[in-house]
């Protein structure tokens, strides 16, 4: 399940569980795993479950804090992909950033 680096290793199987495809990798320069990135795009649906997994394999094996960024242009659907994760997953908190230019926030 974790590997080395995130190059290490053989490519993603196209073949198999999806679940199977989510890999972390130990980041050298502390004791916490970070996801091996995705390269290939993905449906609103695999992206969903990618995540979901992503999060519990993180919550494994880490302590303390995880911390998820998502990103994306205007309208891509940052909003709803996260109001989904949080129906999912009722323990998370989210940051908003949708205002980050209302001065009277």
């Amino acid at each position: 399940m974790a590997q080395d680096g995130p190059d290490s290793g053989s490519p993603r199987r196209k073949q198999g569980l999806l679940k199977d495809q989510v890999r972390l990798f130990k980041r050298k320069d502390s004791s916490r795993y970070e996801i091996v990135p995705f390269q290939e795009p993905l449906s609103f649906e695999k992206g969903f479950f990618i995540v979901i997994r992503a999060c519990q394999l993180l919550a494994q094996n880490n302590d303390g804090i995880i911390l998820v960024g998502l990103a994306g242009p205007s309208g891509a659907g940052k909003t709803c992909f996260t109001e989904k994760i949080l129906n999912f997953m009722p323990g998370i908190a989210v940051i908003s950033m949708d205002n980050y230019n209302d001065a009277s926030r």
